[in-house]
């Protein structure tokens, strides 16, 4: 095979293809054509190394771009000289083949230790988390369990207690008036029975004949029964201090029956209006009278719930005190007192706005400033209404709560029959059954309830202006 020159190089063309051609200096090529019709030579080198035949690369000729017929034979001298001086490139590529295979090993060797560790460092870690969270916890533990009856309360109120009804603002003040004068700094924890009955105690001691307080007692045993139960739900406690005693040995609760007569009702509203009474509380009287509502849901009440072309005032359920939404249907006599109202208080989005202008007014305003006119024989209490007999009756005393069971009994006086009286009242049916399965409607009977109850109460307020006379229980006669 005649050594190939420049010009013959130059001259390959596509019948060449895969020819093989001797370049000289033991140097051979095989002959390659592109798509574009160039040709390239791949040119290898063949020596003799303990009597064994090694071929080695040593590159690609191309007309343009490849190496020069010159420049591959001047590194086929380069590998030349390696082999003579026993630096055979074939084994030096091998045994850098080899190193390089050793030290990916070694690489994947010492990944495999890395992750081994890391993985290990990770459940250390975890490990020593979870030792850190049980300390915390127990730490936790020790710190709530030392909470003070004062702190717990405020925990229970904000997790659970604003979340009801009243927003807990009934149990509260109870709480700032009996418990936490006595135990508010002791740590639940250390509260016993006895501190319980102290409380109770303390309670029944300002209670007189008339009033022995057993109601209130019983309320605040189940208000604390209710916040140490909850605390155990959470373990913050171990042991309800309330548990063993029994409501039943405070004493039977008195069922308050007061009614007010309609005689009484006159002489009410003759003296409402010089009692004193600032004229927002006289009208939430006359509409809790008019309505059968209860004096803190007429407190709450804001004018968007009422329609004074339905003539309907909504209570919500958010307001009511079973939580269950209520729509009462006005009477004349009621819208009245809506009316009058909304003169005062109509600028506001609330019937009876605090001083402030920015909330409802306490829901037991007006129940303290009727108390106050009702002294009787009492001393009269200090920076409180000096008009201290203004309100008193003769049936006795009355709080502004007797009103409502007043205009019940009127209803039924009036020929209402009970279940209706029970709907306006929006009592719960205790009867489940009943409950579920009755499906009478009744919002005409209800509308007639309050409209039969609002003409009796314009004529007995008619009555106390010397508007009407000859009123005869039971039936309605005007002069």
């Amino acid at each position: 095979m005649a050594n190939i020159t420049v010009k013959e190089l130059q001259a390959l063309s596509a019948a060449d293809d895969g020819r093989r051609i001797s370049l000289g200096a033991s140097m051979y090529g095989t002959v390659r054509m592109g798509a574009d019709g160039t040709a390239s030579v791949y040119v290898v080198w063949r020596y003799m190394v303990g009597g064994k035949r090694r071929e080695i690369p040593v590159g690609t000729w191309k007309d343009k771009g490849g190496l020069s017929l010159k420049a591959l034979r001047v590194k086929r001298d380069i590998l030349a000289a390696e082999v003579k001086s026993h630096d055979d490139p074939i084994e030096r590529r091998a045994s850098a083949k080899l190193k390089r295979d050793a030290d990916k090993q070694a690489a994947a060797l010492k990944l495999e230790a890395d992750l081994e560790a890391a993985k290990l460092k990770a459940q250390a870690d975890a490990a020593e988390a979870i030792r850190v969270q049980q300390l915390r916890l127990a730490a936790q533990a020790t710190e709530q369990a030392r909470m003070t009856v004062r702190q717990l309360f405020d925990r229970w109120h904000q997790l659970d207690l604003r979340n009801r009804v009243m927003k807990g603002d009934d149990v509260k003040r109870s709480f700032e008036a009996d418990v936490f004068p006595l135990i508010g700094d002791l740590a639940a924890e250390d509260v016993r029975k006895t501190h319980i009955q102290t409380i109770l105690d303390a309670i029944r001691a300002r209670g007189t004949e008339d009033r022995p307080r057993i109601s209130m007692q019983k309320k605040t045993l189940a208000d604390l029964r209710q916040m140490f139960g909850w605390a155990l739900e959470r373990d913050y406690l171990l042991a309800d201090p309330t548990a063993v005693i029994r409501k039943a040995k405070l004493g039977a609760s008195t069922e308050r029956e007061r009614v007010l007569s309609e005689a009484e009702l006159i002489e009410l509203f003759k003296k409402l209006p010089a009692s004193g009474l600032a004229e927002t509380s006289r009208l939430a009287l006359m509409i809790q009278l008019s309505t059968a509502s209860r004096i803190g849901e007429t407190l709450q009440a804001h004018w968007g719930h009422v329609d004074f072309e339905r003539r309907t005032w909504g209570i919500p359920a958010e307001i009511a005190k079973n939580g269950k939404a209520h729509t009462i249907a006005l009477s004349d006599f009621a819208v009245k007192q809506f009316e009058e109202l909304h003169t005062l208080t109509g600028v506001t989005p609330w019937l009876f706005p605090n001083t402030e202008l920015k909330d409802t007014v306490c829901t037991k305003s007006t129940t303290k400033q009727v108390g106050d006119r009702q002294r009787y024989a009492k001393k009269i209490m200090k920076n409180r209404s000096q008009d201290a007999h203004a309100l008193e009756l003769p049936g006795g005393r009355w709080v502004p709560h007797d009103l409502r069971r007043t205009a019940a009994t009127m209803m039924v006086q009036l020929g209402v029959l009970p279940d209706v009286v029970e709907k306006c009242l929006n009592h719960t049916e205790p009867n489940k059954l009943k409950r579920i399965y009755q499906r009478a409607s009744y919002e005409g009977p209800m509308r007639e309830a309050w409209r039969l109850l609002g003409n009796r109460l314009d004529l007995l307020h008619r009555r106390s202006t010397g508007k009407a006379t000859n009123v005869v229980q039971g039936q309605f006669r005007a002069a």
